[in-house]
């Protein structure tokens, strides 16, 4: 089954009058996370809702392949794909040619396009799972018109802890690290992820600073969430979730299909994506049911970059904590 790509309705005729007749008794909401929150889990669990369109990380693949392009090119790509088609051509070659990825429409790397493409559509309910870092403040702009918004943290020790584990074996699999960096005794989560914001402290202060940009000049609603408090009572926070979000609920979702399946009708902005960040990706993607965290780990038996970046993270999130709805 072929994986739909984001621009797809656009690129066949979707008008923006039909998508808001689409809209009228739907919902349109955005997750926006922190890196290991449980987001993918819970989206996969949104994912069975009848009527859903769910699409993965949109504006963070933007970012991502901005990074790539100013290191590998030197180039810097304008936030507009109109005006600029030749720009997007040469990145999308770019990423086919090195086989960094395959990304069939252009304009799924355009931060302008990818709101328009939200806002145009027609599904009853529109779900979107994407990383707070994908967007500075100056491209707030490009965000879509009447969505709701759902924050999720977590606590920066557990964050740190598990991404410096996936990030270290994701980057070793594609080949990416040198020196002691490819060494995981030696590999510094800060210094070495290739992708600035992505794997440092900063992730928490990125997502606060969204939600203070939408709590204080969007006329959205929106909710903050600890997915350990998911993890330890589902029953009584995926209600709160669905409520916030518009979504109907159902007892049906506390457990879902263990396969990869539902994931193949997610909007992604490349090929193959899901499959290919596998250490990111895997664990949530065969997940059927939303289980206990385990023990928050010792500060005394993690490394030092994950002491380091959790510092650096807690005063953001112990503001977002204390609004956190509650079960």
């Amino acid at each position: 089954m072929e994986t739909p790509s984001i621009g797809s309705e656009i690129e066949e005729g979707t008008l923006a009058s039909e998508g808001r007749a689409a809209r009228d008794d739907g919902s349109r909401t955005i997750i926006w996370c922190v890196p290991r929150s449980v987001s993918t889990a819970l989206t996969k669990c949104l994912s069975f809702i009848e009527g859903i369109q769910v699409w993965l990380e949109p504006y963070s693949y933007c970012r991502t392949t901005r990074v790539i392009i100013k290191q590998q090119l030197d180039l810097d790509v304008p936030a507009e794909y109109e005006g600029n088609e030749e720009i997007y051509k040469r990145m999308t070659d770019h990423f086919r040619e090195t086989g960094q990825g395959n990304t069939t429409i252009h304009e799924n790397l355009s931060y302008a396009s990818i709101g328009r493409f939200l806002e145009h559509s027609v599904s009853r309910h529109v779900l979107v799972k994407d990383m707070a870092f994908a967007l500075s403040p100056e491209q707030y702009k490009f965000l879509p018109k009447g969505f709701k918004h759902i924050f999720l943290i977590r606590h920066p020790l557990r964050v740190f802890n598990s991404l410096q584990k996936s990030v270290f074996g994701q980057l070793s699999a594609l080949g990416m690290l040198k020196g002691e960096s490819a060494v995981e005794e030696t590999f510094d989560l800060g210094r070495d992820y290739p992708f600035p914001n992505a794997g440092g402290g900063s992730v928490h202060k990125d997502l606060y600073d969204m939600w203070k940009y939408v709590k204080e000049n969007l006329d959205a609603e929106f909710i903050v969430v600890d997915s350990d408090d998911l993890l330890a009572n589902p029953a009584e926070l995926l209600p709160k979730i669905c409520r916030a979000a518009g979504l109907p609920y159902d007892e049906s979702l506390l457990k879902w299909n263990g396969s990869s399946e539902v994931t193949e009708s997610w909007m992604v902005p490349a090929d193959d994506i899901v499959s290919k960040l596998v250490y990111f990706y895997d664990r949530a993607i065969r997940s059927s049911e939303f289980l206990p965290a385990s023990n928050m780990p010792s500060r005394d038996d993690v490394r030092p970059d994950v002491i380091r970046c959790t510092d650096q993270a807690m005063k953001y999130y112990d503001e977002m904590y204390e609004v956190r709805i509650k079960f």
